[in-house]
């Protein structure tokens, strides 16, 4: 067992050999002065009759530790030997190989986002991520806390960052911290509570009827199924990346979302998902897509519906959307993963008649898997109550027209009350593409 005495001793170099120098035993103080000398020091204490030297890590920008630094390291030290004395067992806070420093878990992590997510996600947490990095004089990821970002925050903001955009990279920084330190939910340096609101910035984009209408015409069979899967469900990435044959439920005409962890015969984890906080749930589909989805799961042998040949999870969804765009001749940057799930929800919420499925804003949070407490809900109702506003100016205009032609108007729209009220020769049918 250690016992409780903990000193700070230096290495120094003396007629062409290194050898200990001074040594200072705790408590002890330093003048200004003394306290910033810069120097080898190293952290000594005992373990039984064992000498044990760890030595003081350097910060950033810094040459060699100083002597303040020093005695913060022992004085921590210290304390881990106090608590251990008192049967409080935590992790060795001075051993280094016991500690993942930033660039370390910067790296590790940029290595899974790049596996596991289309490449503009990839960019953003990269360039975040080493922006940070650089920015920060922490050796070690465990050393983060929540002053220690807010301080990243105010320099973000004072170099012309807005407060949205540094609150979104200190949640991607916080995201980082407990992917490497395997932190459960809640549990890193910062909440998002702690940011206060999220605003989105305006309206979502969403995609045109023939914008999707050219994007599956460009498609293979294979390919037009897939993405009409994304379309429909209104999934994220990883909700159709992990969809198993088990999720299709085919009384109930709908797909199933749900965490869930694999293994092969031999107990090696093959994948694992983990659904966002209240996000498993049921979506419907069409009965068309349903009899296509049963006839692709019944021609091969994996229990993902949408996997690669060996049977694992697809990460490519990104790639191969990008790469049917270009086949068919259209805009790359008109058709993303996630515009699929903005535009159906904007169907999901668009009134009957101006061609949506009618459904409430609870409704359609539910399909989603939006926390109970998001807003994010409200960007598609803002839309859907724009394009709602002019349908019904447009009406009244050519009301006031003697025989004037009907349109029909497209777009997303929460109707309630008096907007909800059907049109002569409008259709109540909901607008499907893809199948």
């Amino acid at each position: 067992m250690s016992n409780r005495k903990v000193s700070i001793i230096e290495r120094v170099k003396r007629n062409g050999k290194w050898v200990w120098g001074e040594k200072w035993e705790l408590p002890v103080k330093f003048t200004l002065k003394d306290g910033s000398r810069p120097g080898k020091f190293y952290v000594l204490w005992y373990r039984g009759a064992n000498k044990v030297l760890s030595p003081v890590p350097k910060r950033k920008g810094e040459k060699l530790p100083d002597l303040n630094a020093s005695l913060l390291l022992a004085r921590i030290k210290q304390r881990h030997l106090e608590d251990e004395a008192d049967g409080l067992k935590r992790p060795d806070p001075v051993k280094p190989e016991n500690r993942i420093t930033i660039d370390e878990g910067v790296q590790k992590f940029l290595s899974g986002v790049e596996l596991t997510k289309d490449p503009e996600t990839f960019d953003v947490y990269e360039q975040n991520l080493r922006e940070y990095s650089e920015w920060t004089k922490l050796i070690y990821i465990d050393d983060i806390d929540k002053d220690h970002l807010f301080a990243y925050r105010k320099h973000l903001m004072d170099g012309g960052n807005g407060r949205l955009t540094a609150d979104w990279k200190l949640l991607r920084i916080n995201k980082m911290v407990k992917a490497i330190l395997k932190l459960d939910q809640g549990k890193g340096p910062i909440k998002k509570s702690d940011l206060g609101k999220m605003k989105p910035n305006g309206d979502p984009d969403i995609n045109t009827r023939d914008e999707l209408e050219a994007f599956f015409k460009a498609c293979t069979p294979k390919e037009n199924l897939r993405y009409s899967t994304l379309h429909q469900s209104a999934f994220r990435k990883e909700e159709l990346m992990y969809l198993e044959k088990a999720d299709v439920l085919v009384a109930q005409q709908m797909l199933r979302v749900k965490s869930k962890e694999r293994r092969d015969e031999n107990g090696n984890l093959l994948y694992r998902y983990e659904a966002k906080a209240n996000s498993e749930r049921e979506v419907p589909i069409s009965r068309e897509l349903m009899d296509k989805i049963v006839r692709h799961i019944n021609s091969h042998k994996h229990d993902l519906v949408f996997g690669t040949y060996s049977g694992l999870p697809d990460t490519h969804l990104w790639d191969k959307l990008k790469a049917i765009a270009k086949r068919g001749k259209l805009d790359p940057a008109r058709y993303k993963l996630k515009t699929f799930r903005a535009t159906r929800a904007t169907e999901w919420l668009r009134p009957k008649w101006l061609g949506g499925c009618g459904y409430d804003i609870p409704t359609v949070k539910r399909l989603l898997g939006h926390e109970k407490d998001s807003d994010s809900i409200w960007s598609y109702v803002r839309r859907v109550e724009n394009e709602i506003l002019v349908a019904e100016m447009n009406k009244e205009k050519e009301q006031g027209l003697p025989d004037a032609p009907h349109r029909s108007f497209q777009g997303p729209v929460v109707g309630t009350g008096k907007l909800a009220a059907p049109v002569t020769n409008q259709s109540d049918a909901p607008f499907q593409l893809g199948v």
